[in-house]
């Protein structure tokens, strides 16, 4: 019976080995078709071309032929010039006209001449994306049998093991070595075709199909038939995962990704049940190595990502337990040296690459380790910082430093790459200092390490010190990035005392902390000063200066109550702006912006991220000084516009926070950031929004990368203060004792004039200052505003309240007839005169409001001299506008 079964299966493979090749032919002939077709296409529209050129070659070169002529030269046929030409007519390659006789010029140049001009037009603005998924498609449409053929040949021995086994055909050995030899006998007809046809890619696939193969037959061996251990066929599939990739030099691309994904894959299929991690994780290694080595010769951005994603997905798998504690910065460290070494054959990293700094000014060139080495490093980069967050630092100063060591060597020859060692650092930094943020009554708050962990912390600073300072002093004379690398060496050392002031505080008292900066200031000044004489590399000149006023900042924070850290940021501005002016540096431009956003960022934030003693003014100090600082930067940055309109901006918004900080602060007893919601709260929030839009709007105009942010924000601040003002405007129409109980009985002088005032202004300065879109709506709700704002001044005269609940007087109601009255007449003589239609229809709405008032309300309500003075009044002003109207249309004719 098995001999039967061995034998349907030979007759099953010698299908399959049909079928591929049946596809193999069909390509051919359907290739060969489209090839036909194409040219009959050009030739076909390459005659029409010339025929239809003819009058337009005598009018271009000056001939005056006859009609009859004319006439003849449109009926003659073409081929005569065609067959003088040497056309390409491959679509692959551009067009480019042979030798042509003079006798053939005119024809000729408008062939090209139109030829020329359709290629001009197709590619004068493609993006680089659009080319990318054209030929992706291209790709798609060409190669989709060859794909779906080769995982229909794979699935095809999956289901030939699965019917094997359901039908009981063969015995469990001869069921699973059917299977391997099924695998192999795909890979060897493959090779057989391959060495017979040529390159093809579905022998690519009939090889990958062959690998599907082996993979089933082992696992069917492991989870079906317990026949061989895990560890075996472990082994076994590792094997013929490193076999497809080994083939792949042969068949292409194609059969790398089916070989690298199965390789990953492998630990994930067939587990051994110890839970080893560790070996998974070297073995991942040993597959990365691999592809590394094959993309040295068969090199696909997408098989490197596949490459990246493998990698890094063991390390993600191995953060679910803590047996790799210890070692995943050894594994980071060391699939880094296989990106950076293996592909360019670079193995003790010294060769020396040049190009623009990435990612500032990236020109990178798109080929094999270059312009997808620096993203790599960056994912990896992340990687070590997750792990160094989620697991600790303590006692694992080497395992989180070998892959900085391995950035800071590279980065040695490489200048290209400056700025993965400050990413290593910051995002150390940050790991570090994040696992003591925790949050408390809804504000951020940072805890001191606990007392046997605070010496740990300064000497594993100290370590990092020595470490960055070490390579950044090597590196600073023959880098091609001088400025990294002194920054690195400057301002290291001062992040780390700050660092271990935060996390450490109990270790000593303040003004040691204190004395410790003010050292570390002066000897950076000091240096700076010997530097200066000493003609040492500007770049180093500049950080040590930069260092040492931001150590001294540090100090004065630490000592001073009333100063912060937040201030001690703001210092920088000043300070960054003196040495641009100073050393004539604005390249610096991004650090000063990069401060002031942060400073800004910080103290727009404030609510959510300090807690203040109550028993100082700090917002004075914080947001004034902080303001102050922005004033002062921008008085040293006169000479560079550009960057002095960024802290003017800074500063705009900065006073802007310290009038409503300050504002709280006295109206909550030192509380600025108190939960209760008053009246109060909301006029200065109407107020105090309206004008962050103006400051966010002028931020645009001066803004080239955050111009959209900063006009999105702007518009949200706006929207804000009209919210705001609704809600004080509700309240007052509801009665609601939350507004009309906040304003005094004291005539004029009060909060409804800032309340119902205030907006009045800000709209207007919104219409005239903002985006023009929004200057009709916002003329309108200041008319809208100033009618409110003069009615409820009028309720407040006669009532000394702003409450509704009082009967309205007679004189109250007289005066709300006059006083609206006046207005409409006011708007109509405007509109007519100078302000156009849209103030005049306003002014009619608002006379009509009167008229009906008077005619429905007057007459019913006022009795006597009030009723008659209503009346009055209305027929004099109807008349007088009646008349200056008239004058006004003469005036204008």
């Amino acid at each position: 019976m098995e001999v039967f079964a061995l034998i349907g299966f030979a007759i099953i493979i010698g299908v399959f080995v049909g079928l591929v090749m049946g596809i193999v032919a069909f390509n051919q002939v359907r290739a060969l078709a489209v090839d036909v077709d194409n040219l009959r296409k050009q030739v076909a529209a390459l005659s029409g071309t010339l025929l239809s050129s003819a009058t337009v070659t005598s009018v271009r070169f000056g001939d005056a032929e006859p009609a009859s002529q004319l006439s003849s030269a449109r009926s003659a046929p073409a081929e005569p010039v065609i067959d003088k030409l040497d056309l390409d007519l491959d679509d692959s390659a551009p067009y480019q006209p042979a030798a042509i006789t003079p006798n053939e010029d005119a024809a000729a140049q408008i062939v090209a001449d139109e030829r020329a001009r359709h290629t001009t037009d197709a590619d004068t603005h493609p993006s680089q994306t659009a080319v990318e998924t054209s030929a992706f498609w291209e790709q798609l449409q060409a190669q989709w049998m060859v794909w779906l053929g080769g995982a229909c040949v794979g699935l095809a021995g999956i289901f030939l093991a699965k019917y094997s086994i359901e039908q009981g055909l063969l015995g469990p050995t001869a069921r699973i070595v059917s299977g391997v030899l099924t695998g192999l006998g795909l890979h060897v007809a493959a090779l057989w075709l391959r060495a017979k046809q040529g390159d093809h890619p579905s022998f690519a696939a009939l090889a990958g199909g062959g690998s599907i193969t082996l993979f089933a037959a082992f696992l069917a061996a492991l989870h079906f038939y317990q026949m061989f251990s895990p560890m075996t066929v472990f082994v076994c599939l590792a094997v013929v995962a490193l076999l497809t990739l080994w083939m792949a030099l042969l068949h292409g691309p194609v059969l790398a990704a089916i070989g690298m994904i199965g390789a990953y894959s492998v630990p994930l299929l067939v587990s051994t049940g110890s839970g080893n991690i560790v070996a998974a994780m070297v073995y991942a290694l040993v597959i990365s190595a691999s592809v590394l080595w094959l993309l040295r010769y068969v090199y696909r951005p997408w098989l490197w990502w596949g490459l990246m994603a493998g990698g890094l997905l063991w390390w993600a798998i191995s953060l679910t337990g803590h047996q790799a504690d210890g070692l995943r910065g050894w594994y980071l460290a060391i699939f880094a040296y296989g990106l950076i070494a293996v592909v360019p054959s670079n193995w003790l990293l010294m060769f020396k690459v040049t190009g623009a700094l990435w990612p500032f000014e990236s020109n990178l060139e798109k080929a094999k380790d270059t312009s997808l080495l620096p993203v790599s490093l960056l994912l990896v980069l992340a990687a070590n910082t997750v792990s160094l967050w989620q697991f600790g630092w303590q006692g694992q100063w080497l395992n989180w430093s070998v892959l900085p060591a391995l950035l800071l060597w590279t980065c040695s020859f490489q200048g290209r790459l400056s700025v993965l060692p400050w990413l290593a650092f910051l995002g150390q930094w940050l790991a570090i200092f994040s696992t003591q943020l925790h949050e408390r009554q809804g504000q951020l708050g940072v805890d001191s390490l606990s007392l046997e962990n605070q010496p740990a912390l300064l000497l594993y600073s100290l370590m990092t010190v020595g470490l960055y300072g070490f390579f950044a002093l090597r590196n600073i004379k023959e880098s091609s990035a001088p400025n990294w690398w002194a920054s690195l060496l400057t301002m290291v050392p001062v992040l780390s005392l700050l660092l271990c002031y935060c996390l450490a505080t109990s270790y000593t008292s303040d003004w040691r902390w204190a004395l410790l900066a003010v050292s570390m200031g002066a000897i950076y000044i000091w240096l700076g000063a010997v530097s200066s004489a000493k003609a040492w590399h500007k770049a180093l000149q500049v950080w040590l200066l930069l260092a040492g006023h931001f150590a001294y900042s540090l100090a004065a924070a630490w000592v001073l109550d009333e100063a912060s850290l937040t201030l001690a940021m703001a210092v920088q501005v000043i300070s960054i702006g003196w040495i641009i002016k100073r050393f004539e540096v604005p390249e610096l431009g991004w650090l000063l912006k990069a401060v002031v956003v942060l400073v800004v960022v910080r103290l727009t934030l404030n609510p959510w991220l300090a807690d203040y003693s109550y028993e100082t003014h700090w917002s004075l100090w914080t947001y004034g000084g902080a303001t102050l600082c922005c004033v002062l930067g921008t008085h040293f940055l006169r000479v560079y516009p550009a960057l002095a309109r960024w802290t003017e901006a800074a500063a705009l918004h900065l006073f802007v926070l310290t009038v409503w900080s300050e504002a709280r602060y006295w109206l909550h007893d030192g509380n600025a950031f108190s939960q209760r919601f008053e009246f109060v709260e909301a006029v200065l929030n109407s107020l105090l929004f309206s004008a962050l839009a103006l400051v966010y709007h002028y931020k645009a105009k001066i803004s080239v990368n955050l111009a959209a942010w900063y006009q999105f924000y702007g518009r949200l601040q706006l929207g804000f203060a009209l919210l705001n003002y609704l809600v004080i405007v509700l309240a007052i129409l509801a009665s609601n004792s939350w507004a009309w109980a906040s304003v005094s009985s004291r005539p004029i002088i009060n909060l409804a004039l800032l309340a119902l005032g205030g907006p009045i202004v800000m709209a207007v300065l919104v219409a005239r200052f903002y985006e023009p879109a929004f200057k009709k709506t916002a003329l309108w709700v200041a008319a809208f505003a100033a009618f409110f704002f003069i009615t409820f001044e009028i309720r407040h005269l006669w009532q000394g309240s702003l409450s509704l609940g009082h009967a309205v007087k007679a004189g109250e109601m007289y005066t709300y007839s006059v006083v609206w009255l006046v207005c409409a007449v006011v708007a109509l003589l405007a509109g007519s005169w100078r302000f156009g239609k849209s103030v005049y229809r306003a002014g009619m709405a608002l006379l009509a409001v009167v008229i009906v008032k008077i005619f429905l309300v007057d007459l019913a309500d006022l009795e006597g001299l009030w009723r008659v003075a209503s009346f009055m009044g209305l027929g004099l002003a109807l008349l007088g506008v009646a008349f200056l109207h008239q004058k006004i249309q003469q005036a204008a004719r």
